[in-house]
C-alpha cells in the first residue's frame, strides 16, 4: 500500500478540512509521519503571517528531499493567493480554498495541475466527517469566508465572501461525531456570523446542546460584536457550553483599531467584556493581539498595555504585524522595524504571564471539568472547560471528561480526580 504524510499549518478550519481529507485518504493509503519517506505529501498552507509562508516553502523542500519522486500536494489559503508563483513551482497538485472534496480523486488519478479557482464559489462546501483521528475532541466547520476586510488581513482574498452551512447537515454531522467524541469545537473564518436564513449561531448552539452523548460545545473564536445576549444567556445556563470565549481584539488603542478597520472602540470592547463577566462567573476570556502595526507609536503601545492590565485576559495569542501585499495596511506609512515588533511582543508576553497566572490561581482548591487528551510519565493532560491546560495524577481514559480538583498552579496547573 502506498504511504502518505500530512502537515497542517494555520487555523482550526485547516484542522477540520485536513481531518476530512485524512478520513478519505485512509481508505486508499497508509499514513506515516511527515518526517518519514512517503509516496505522497500533503501540506495544508496558511497565509496569515510571513512565517507561515516560510514554513510552507520549508515543508515542500523537505518533502522533495525525503523523496524526490513523491507526489506533493499543496492545499489552502497560501495556495489560493500564490498558486502561480515560484513558491509552488515544485508541487504536483495545487488546491485552493475550495474543491477539498476532490483532492483524493485527483490524487488517485495522478493529476498534475493547478486546480485553484481565482473566483471562489459562493456556496458553502460541506465536508462531512464521520470520525476524528484523535479520541478527544472533534471540530465542526459551520462557516467560511469573511466580509470584514480588516486592513492587515489577507483572508478575505484567500477564503472569499461569507457563507454558512445548512444547519440540518451540520446537526447530523454533529450527531455522528458525538458517537466517538464528547467535545465539539465550532469553527469558521467568522464563526459568529453563522447564518442559515433566520437560523443563527444561537439557534445552532441551542440545538447542539440537545444532542445525546455530546458533553461539551466550544467556540473556537468569535468577534465582540457578534456575541449577542442570547448566546451569553445560553452559556450562563447550559452546562454543555464551555466557559471560554476567544474574542480577538488585535489592538487596545483606538487610533490603531481605526486604522485596522476594526468595528469597535476600546471602550465598547471593554464594556462588553464587563457585561459577559457579570453574567458568567469565572469565564475565561482570551484574545488575539497584533503588535507593531504601521503607525503604532510608543503612546499607542502604552495604551494597549494599560488596557491589557484593565481587562486581565486569561491568555493572549500575540503576533508581530506581518506585511501582506494586496492589503490596505501594506500601503500605509509608518511601518515599524522588526526589532521593535519583537521587543513589543516580549513586553506583552511578560505582562500577560502575570494575568494568566492570576486567572489560574482563582481555581486552586476548586473543581473543574477536564477532557483528557494524552498521557505522559504517569500523568494525564487535557483542557478544562475554561481552556486551562491541566496535569492530572494517574493515567485516565483518553476522551473522557473528569471532575478535577486543582491542587497547584505554581509552574503548571496540576490536580487530581475528585472523589
Amino acid at each position: 500500500m502506498k504511504t502518505y504524510a500530512m502537515m497542517i499549518l494555520g487555523c482550526k478550519v485547516n484542522d477540520y478540512e485536513a481531518a476530512y481529507v485524512r478520513e478519505n485518504m485512509n481508505r486508499h493509503f497508509e499514513e506515516v509521519s511527515f518526517k518519514d519517506k512517503a509516496d505522497i505529501y500533503l501540506i495544508f498552507t496558511c497565509c496569515v503571517t510571513n512565517m507561515a509562508e516560510a514554513k510552507t516553502r520549508k515543508f515542500i523542500h523537505s518533502a522533495r528531499r525525503r523523496n524526490n519522486d513523491a507526489y506533493v500536494v499543496a492545499i489552502g489559503c497560501l495556495s489560493q493567493i500564490k498558486s502561480d508563483t515560484e513558491v509552488f513551482a515544485d508541487v504536483d497538485l495545487i488546491i485552493g480554498s475550495d474543491d477539498k472534496d476532490k483532492i483524493v480523486d485527483l490524487i488517485l488519478s495522478n493529476a498534475h495541475l493547478n486546480n485553484v479557482h481565482k473566483k471562489l464559489d459562493d456556496s458553502f462546501e460541506h465536508l462531512f466527517i464521520e470520525s476524528y483521528e484523535t479520541k478527544s475532541r472533534s471540530f465542526l466547520k459551520v462557516q467560511d469566508g469573511c466580509n470584514q476586510f480588516c486592513s492587515y488581513c489577507i483572508i478575505p482574498f484567500a477564503r472569499g465572501r461569507e457563507r454558512s452551512g445548512d444547519h440540518h447537515k451540520l446537526l447530523e454531522e454533529a450527531r455522528v461525531l458525538a458517537r466517538k467524541n464528547k467535545e465539539i469545537v465550532l469553527t469558521g473564518i467568522h464563526t459568529g456570523r453563522y447564518n442559515d436564513g433566520e437560523y443563527d449561531l444561537y439557534a445552532l448552539l441551542k440545538d447542539l446542546c440537545e444532542i445525546d452523548g455530546l458533553e461539551t460545545i466550544r467556540l473556537s473564536s468569535i468577534e465582540i460584536t457578534e456575541i449577542n445576549d442570547q448566546i451569553i444567556d445560553l452559556m450562563a445556563h447550559n452546562d454543555k457550553l464551555a466557559r471560554h470565549l476567544h474574542i480577538p481584539v488585535q489592538s487596545l488603542d483606538d487610533r490603531v483599531l481605526k486604522a485596522m478597520n476594526r468595528p469597535y472602540t476600546v471602550d465598547e470592547y471593554k464594556d462588553r467584556i464587563a457585561y459577559i463577566r457579570d453574567q458568567i462567573k469565572d469565564i475565561s476570556i482570551s484574545t488575539d493581539l497584533i503588535v507593531g502595526f504601521p503607525g503604532e507609536s510608543d503612546a499607542c503601545f502604552s495604551n494597549t498595555l494599560n488596557n491589557i492590565r484593565d481587562i486581565g485576559f486569561s491568555f493572549i495569542h500575540i503576533f508581530p504585524y506581518s506585511r501582506k501585499s494586496s492589503t490596505a495596511a501594506d500601503k500605509m506609512d509608518g511601518h515599524l522595524d522588526e526589532r521593535i515588533k519583537k521587543q513589543r511582543l516580549k513586553v506583552v508576553e511578560a505582562l500577560q504571564s502575570v494575568y494568566t497566572k492570576k486567572y489560574h490561581d482563582r481555581f486552586k482548591g476548586r473543581k473543574v471539568r477536564v477532557l483528557v487528551e494524552k498521557h505522559n510519565n504517569g500523568f494525564s493532560y487535557g483542557y478544562s472547560r475554561e481552556y486551562i491546560y491541566t496535569r492530572i495524577d494517574g493515567e485516565l481514559n483518553i476522551g473522557d471528561i473528569y471532575d478535577v480538583v486543582i491542587d497547584d498552579t505554581t509552574t503548571e496547573v496540576c490536580g487530581h480526580v475528585a472523589e
